[in-house]
């Protein structure tokens, strides 16, 4: 396994040290449709929506939303928007953590594209080498279901990193979440675990998400065509491959556990009661996963880890790893 660029050949520092993806928000065609077939095909809940956005958040109980669904009317979608990823986030430990790395990116010079209060949770918000949006956060509110529920509307208090409140020292992110289940859904999606990319400029894209953004390299390799990155929490956070033939640079998939191979199973026979394909699906010793397109075309991954370790993983070929990673 290639390492990964060292600080003495980058000149980006470490500022953040994630524990894993919080959330993957999506910019779909129709978010009222869109939150239809995640909720009675991948099995998600709505725990809250913002009309005034417009957009449904998403999620069984594993953070306070899993996905986000935005409007591609949303004001947040620049013209010509297609269908695809808004933004990824990752969770850090504390505020402190978070208002830290703030600090220690400015004394690099590096700025951010703004600052966000979500009531529960405060975020940071910049771009990566290829230019997709990226959130670093922190939850700053343990009872999220008691603040975020229902409509919610309205302008969002400004909040400055470590002027407007004093950071939360406390990590305030759930711990032992209760999963629920959608019991009539085709799968059931427990929660969103990582997002697939295809980048551009590859070498680049790994320093920054390693060097500068704080994730750990899990398998594959720096002089390959895919790396593995995952959070003090998590092993499996981020996947980038290569751009290449027949591998545009963007978004490829996002990935959502599930509870057993049998959910898998059941789920299979359900998919042509909602007249959805299966795009593809990979049965490998580490993971058997099955791939599916939403509405909108985004790439859904659903999958079950079996004997999950970078040793079995080493090897793996190109042509797998796009979708079993």
């Amino acid at each position: 396994m290639n390492a990964i660029p060292s600080s003495a050949t980058n000149p980006l520092r470490p500022c953040f040290r994630p524990r894993r993806l919080g959330h993957a928000n999506l910019f779909v065609g129709n978010y009222e449709r869109a939150f239809e077939f995640y909720n009675q095909v991948a099995g998600f809940e709505e725990v809250y929506r913002q009309p005034d956005v417009p957009a449904s958040f998403i999620s069984n109980g594993n953070t306070y939303h899993d996905f986000g669904l935005t409007d591609l009317g949303s004001r947040y979608a620049p013209p010509g928007q297609a269908p695809g990823v808004f933004h990824i986030a990752f969770e850090l430990e504390t505020e402190v953590d978070l208002v830290d790395g703030y600090r220690a990116s400015l004394a690099q010079g590096i700025e951010f594209a703004f600052c966000q209060n979500h009531d529960v949770a405060h975020s940071l918000y910049k771009y990566d080498p290829d230019g997709n949006m990226v959130e670093v956060y922190a939850d700053v509110f343990e009872d999220w279901r008691a603040a975020r529920n229902g409509v919610i509307s309205g302008q969002k208090p400004e909040w400055i990193p470590g002027e407007t409140t004093v950071p939360v020292a406390d990590p305030r992110y759930p711990k032992n979440p209760q999963l629920r289940t959608v019991t009539s859904s085709v799968f059931r999606g427990r929660r969103v675990t990582h997002v697939s990319l295809v980048a551009q400029k590859y070498e680049e894209m790994l320093a920054y998400y390693t060097c500068y953004l704080g994730l750990q390299q899990v398998a594959g390799s720096a002089g390959g065509d895919w790396v593995l990155l995952g959070g003090t929490a998590s092993d499996s956070a981020l996947t980038l491959y290569r751009a290449g033939p027949g591998r545009a640079p963007g978004f490829h998939h996002v990935g959502i556990e599930v509870g057993s191979e049998a959910d898998l199973d059941r789920a299979l026979a359900l998919l042509p009661r909602d007249g959805v394909e299966v795009e593809h699906q990979i049965d490998h010793p580490v993971r058997r996963a099955i791939t599916i397109l939403d509405p909108d075309g985004i790439r859904l991954q659903f999958y079950v880890d079996r004997d999950w370790s970078a040793q079995r993983l080493a090897g793996v070929a190109l042509q797998d790893a796009l979708y079993l990673l």
